[in-house]
């Protein structure tokens, strides 16, 4: 086996495996695809009814964004008005939170599942994450 056959099988395992516990909720949180960390390299802004948060980490159907309080949404709860922008695209979503995980230092660490309004919008977030998790191996 090669070695990006390797790295493929063995991102295959993380996909199947990940898991993060919600702060609020004792159920596990199984992510389904392997998230994408998110820097200069992968330029995403995001917003929630106007209001900018960092974002952490992508993919196909989810994100992880930090907020100074863990009191933006709570675990379960739907949220509309979400806009994620890559450059020149804005897309528009809705969202339900999966996990509210405090960070270490402070802040908090939110899952989301999303829900993409278009089929255009879901090719084009297939696309943009597939290109940034090439890039991301090819960097490690």
């Amino acid at each position: 086996m090669t070695n990006k056959e390797n790295l493929l099988e063995e991102l295959k395992d993380l996909e199947e495996t990940l898991e993060l516990t919600g702060v609020f909720d004792d159920q596990a949180v199984v992510r389904k695809t392997f998230r994408v960390p998110v820097n200069e390299q992968t330029p995403v802004t995001f917003l929630i009814n106007g209001v900018s948060f960092r974002v952490a980490n992508i993919s196909e159907g989810g994100m992880g964004f930090l907020a100074e309080s863990g009191d933006v949404a709570e675990v379960g709860q739907s949220l509309e008005g979400l806009e994620l922008h890559f450059g020149g695209r804005c897309l528009q979503a809705k969202g339900t939170v999966r996990h509210v995980t405090p960070l270490e230092d402070s802040g908090f660490l939110y899952g989301l599942s999303l829900d993409l309004s278009s089929e255009d919008d879901r090719t084009f977030m297939v696309d943009f994450v597939q290109r940034a998790r090439e890039r991301f191996f090819e960097q490690h």
